[in-house]
């Protein structure tokens, strides 16, 4: 009788393997990880900050004039967005109790990408987490004007104005936001940034009440007030 040939189990999937499938624009395969690592018992906020987030910080380094590719990005950005949408439409980022307070007070977030950038896919996945946890999240969209922020903050009644950045030239665009709230008495507004340039700076140089290191960063801080 012929001997069976043992072939060796699969390792169990990491969060590393969606990292990797989104930076190769895989956006099928992400969503299958993810699946695969929700149904393993990894929390959602471990695939976005380990996984999605990581893939997207490592893509934006590699952008430089030499390396730069704008379909690569797409795809990436295609996939990321991917996984995030699983888990918003399966509801795994609506579990937590402690959001309902949110949930039914339906708080205001305005939010966008400072003018001087059109990086829109950090932004997004704030937007996404923020949603999926009760905010309404008016999103002004890329290459927004600090005024124009304000503004919509006031006609929407929002509670907190969230500006993204990814590149450092926008700082002094950044830091014009709190003045114009200011100047419409507006001191009760809550200002939080986010994005790799930002983050390499401190609340007080960038003129807002805080700096978020990821999505979950923010919701927390934002949840805390």
């Amino acid at each position: 009788m012929k001997k069976l040939q043992k072939f060796p189990q699969k390792e169990v999937v990491t969060v590393e393997e969606i990292r990797q499938a989104i930076i190769a624009g895989e956006n099928e395969d992400a969503v299958a990880i993810a699946k695969t690592l929700i149904n393993g018992g990894i929390m959602p906020e471990e695939i976005i900050i380990n996984g999605v987030t990581k893939a997207m910080e490592y893509l934006d380094k590699k952008c430089t004039i030499q390396d730069f590719c704008l379909l690569e990005l797409m795809l990436a950005g295609r996939a990321a967005m991917d996984v995030i949408d699983y888990l918003c439409s399966e509801g795994i980022l609506n579990e937590d109790p402690e959001h309902s307070t949110a949930r039914n007070s339906k708080e205001k977030i305005i939010l966008g990408t400072i003018k001087g950038d059109i990086h829109e896919i950090g932004k997004n996945i704030f937007s996404m987490v923020m949603r999926s946890y009760g905010y309404q999240v008016i999103d002004m969209g890329k290459d927004v004007d600090p005024a124009d922020l304000v503004m919509s903050a006031f006609d929407h009644k929002a509670e907190v104005i969230a500006v993204s950045s990814l590149i450092t030239t926008t700082v002094t665009r950044v830091r014009e936001v709190r003045k114009y709230a200011a100047a419409r008495d507006g001191h009760s507004v809550k200002i939080i940034a986010g994005g790799a340039a930002l983050q390499q700076s401190s609340a007080e140089f960038l003129n807002v009440d805080y700096v978020a290191a990821s999505a979950f960063d923010g919701l927390h801080f934002i949840r805390s007030i």
